[in-house]
């Protein structure tokens, strides 16, 4: 393995391995030629998720997929991985990957698929507590980012953990080789300062660029890689690229990536996989680049729309109060003396830099950082004009709606869970349905017949602002009025839901009670064009009360609903350090 380019792989290999290299060159990696695509256990009348697919990668290509649609990429994605049905299938002796063909490699060896649009497989259906990587209070009992990603190999002594025997010396050579890869892609990826923190004190971001290393070292044939920019700074961007740029040209492994639309298209990728509806155009990615530019009218970026009502001035009573809020692990200072104070009708771009601090600083204004009660003398915090000891976590989740990607991935997918009963959670801010019409059973003992009435119509409405109804349409949302389209989603299991439906859902979870603070966290995350565009109109709209506070966190400028002329305030942590822009 490589992490060199291509210009530079030949050190690497023997002469004999430099040949079967060249021969490589003009096979095809990914070969599929009019073919449909269905999910496995659909009936033979079923619509097909991809028609007439016609799509070949060549040694010397390098593509990306670029989808308005996130189920539909990760859909296509995860044909490769042999999760969806072609039909008919190609045909051999190369079949689907004829550059696994000679000599014969297993594909589910050989593919490798990181996906960040929605909760992994692995993690099962029940709920699990996000907050308790933060409960640890030894240093010692804190999970490292090594422990957590690479605890497979010890290299400080060159063998496996667990691993008895005596290694021969081309094992531990090849082990040397692994030692020296990781080192060169943790160093590129700047994850080596961070690999003995523990793993509370990392960001979404430092996680997510280590989950691709963890991929790369398994030593995969092809490596695709789901929405990858997601999450990421200005920054890391263009050196994660780099790094996968110098890895798919030494083809270990191969990339290809799925972007969502306003992602930028890296200057190395070549061809793309569009895919439109049950369709998918392929070709260089200048020609379809102008295709879609002519099909659209438009550019691909997702603008504001500015031209709304002003946020309201100055803001009313404060929500939230930090002064001096400090977090720190050992030596190591996450948040230092932020002082910052949120109040209703504010809207709020929290900024920062991978690892800077914003997750922490989330968790300690949600209550959900044990460091959230120990903010004494100097340092304070009050939430809701009470000091947060004083208020129950239980009902600060009451009135604090949020969507972050910790939130997403821990909320159980249970079966025969309905829509519906999933928005009803986010009244109470509880995480198991129950109550009358799956409106909750309250905090304080049982509903009266007019708050479930209240909930019942209040569900409706952000079911009607925000349900499929309003993703086909560019007009307001149905006043309250729920489509037959609506009513049909309402009833399906949560389970079943693409990444996006499922954002869309959580986000109605949010907004649901009305809660006085509201924090979107990557909260775009796997929707495609039209969910983001019917989620901002709803938040520029009825969606969002006028004593309401807003925080978004974002890395893209663009994707805030409202824009600094219309009264958008923005705060900015740089190493822990906080300050108003």
């Amino acid at each position: 393995m490589s992490v060199c380019s291509r210009n530079d792989a030949s050190r690497f290999f023997t002469p004999t391995v430099q040949r079967a290299y060249s021969d490589q060159q003009s096979k095809l990696v990914v070969h599929i030629a009019g073919s449909n695509i269905y999910r496995f256990g659909d009936p033979n009348i079923a619509a097909p998720v991809f028609r007439d697919v016609r799509w070949s990668i060549k040694e010397s290509e390098n593509w990306a997929v670029v989808g308005s649609g996130s189920s539909q990429k990760t859909a296509l994605l995860q044909t490769l991985q042999g999760h969806l049905r072609i039909t008919p299938p190609p045909p051999p002796p190369g079949g689907l990957f004829p550059f696994l063909s000679d000599p014969p490699r297993d594909p589910h060896d050989a593919i490798a698929l990181v996906s960040f649009a929605h909760r992994p497989r692995s993690s099962g259906g029940a709920f699990y507590d996000y907050t308790a990587r933060y409960g640890a209070i030894r240093d010692e009992d804190k999970i490292t980012l090594r422990e957590s990603m690479f605890g497979d190999y010890d290299f400080l002594n060159i063998r496996p953990k667990g691993h008895i025997e005596a290694k021969t010396p081309v094992e531990i050579a090849t082990e040397r080789v692994k030692k020296d890869i990781f080192e060169d892609l943790t160093g590129r990826l700047g994850l080596t300062s961070l690999l003995d923190l523990p793993l509370v004190a990392l960001s979404n971001g430092q996680t997510r660029r280590a989950r691709i290393v963890k991929a790369i070292m398994s030593e995969p044939e092809l490596l695709l890689l789901d929405e990858p920019l997601t999450g990421l700074d200005l920054n890391n961007r263009p050196t994660l690229l780099s790094v996968l740029e110098s890895l798919h040209n030494a083809r270990k492994p191969r990339i290809v990536m799925g972007l969502r639309k306003q992602d930028p298209i890296p200057d190395w990728i070549t061809h793309l996989a569009l895919i439109k509806d049950d369709r998918i155009i392929t070709g260089e990615k200048g020609d379809i680049l102008d295709q879609q530019a002519a099909h659209e009218g438009a550019s691909r970026d997702i603008i504001p729309s500015h031209g709304g009502p002003r946020i309201r001035e100055g803001g009313g009573k404060p929500v939230a109060i930090l002064k001096n809020v400090n977090v720190t692990y050992s030596t190591r200072k996450v948040l230092n003396s932020v002082n910052w104070t949120i109040r209703e009708g504010q809207r709020w771009h929290l900024q920062g830099a991978n690892g800077s601090g914003k997750t922490t600083l989330m968790s300690v204004i949600t209550g959900d950082h044990p460091q959230s009660y120990t903010q004494r003398g100097e340092s304070y915090l009050e939430l809701f004009s009470r000091p947060r000891p004083k208020i129950p976590t239980s009902h600060l989740r009451s009135l604090i709606g949020i969507v972050s990607p910790e939130l997403t991935n821990a909320y159980p997918r249970r079966a025969q869970t309905s829509v519906w009963e999933v928005i009803g959670t986010g009244f109470d801010g509880v995480f198991v349905p129950g109550g009358k019409n799956g409106t909750g059973i309250g905090l304080e003992g049982e509903l009266t017949d007019d708050v479930v009435h209240w909930r019942v119509n209040r569900i409706r409405e952000v079911l009607s602002g925000l349900g499929p109804g309003s993703w086909a349409s560019k007009g307001a949302h149905n006043e309250g009025q729920m489509s037959e389209v609506d009513e049909a989603f309402s009833k399906r299991d949560f389970t079943g839901l693409s990444a996006g439906e499922q954002s869309m859902v959580l986000l109605m979870r949010a907004l649901v009670g009305r809660p006085q603070l509201v924090l979107l966290d990557e909260v775009w995350s796997g929707m495609d064009d039209a969910m983001v565009r019917a989620a901002r109109r709803y938040l520029r709209g009825d969606g969002i009360g006028p004593d309401q506070a807003v925080v978004v966190i974002s890395h893209w400028e663009e994707e805030v609903p409202w824009s600094v002329e219309e009264g958008l305030q923005r705060f900015r942590l740089e190493e822990g350090n906080g300050k108003h822009l």
